[in-house]
C-alpha cells in the first residue's frame, strides 16, 4: 500500500520540478546586460522618412510638426523619435514600421538630446 501512496507524490514532486524550471528558463533567457537608451540609439539623428510617418497617421499620432529618429543598435526595425511642435516641449516615441507599432508619447531620454537642426 505504501508503494502506491509514494508513486503519486513523486510524480506530484517530478511535476513540480518540472514547471518551476519552465518558469525559470525564460528569464534566464534572457539575461543579457540591458542596452543604456544612448547605446540602443546611438545617433545620428536621421530625417524621419515616409513610411514612418504613415505608421504615425495609422495610429493616429499626431506628435507634432518637427520630428527627428534615431535607428536601434539592438532591432534595425524600431526607432526613436522625438516630436516637438514648437522646439521647447519634445516628447519620444518608439515606432516599428513593419509591425505598425507605435509606442509613447514618453519623456526625453538621459544622455539622448535633442537635435541642433531645429
Amino acid at each position: 500500500m505504501e508503494s502506491i501512496r509514494r508513486k503519486p507524490l513523486s510524480a506530484f514532486f517530478r511535476c513540480g520540478l518540472t514547471l518551476l524550471g519552465l518558469t525559470c528558463l525564460p528569464g534566464m533567457a534572457d539575461a543579457r546586460p540591458k542596452l543604456l537608451p544612448s547605446e540602443q540609439f546611438p545617433g545620428p539623428w536621421l530625417e524621419v522618412t515616409q513610411e514612418i510617418r504613415d505608421v504615425l497617421v495609422l495610429n493616429k499620432v499626431s506628435a507634432g510638426s518637427q520630428a527627428v529618429g534615431r535607428q536601434s543598435s539592438h532591432n534595425p526595425d524600431e526607432y526613436l523619435l522625438y516630436c516637438t511642435r514648437d522646439e521647447k516641449l519634445w516628447t519620444s516615441w518608439r515606432v516599428q514600421p513593419a509591425a505598425n507599432k507605435v509606442r509613447g508619447p514618453g519623456k526625453l531620454f538621459e544622455g539622448i538630446a535633442p537635435s541642433d537642426s531645429y
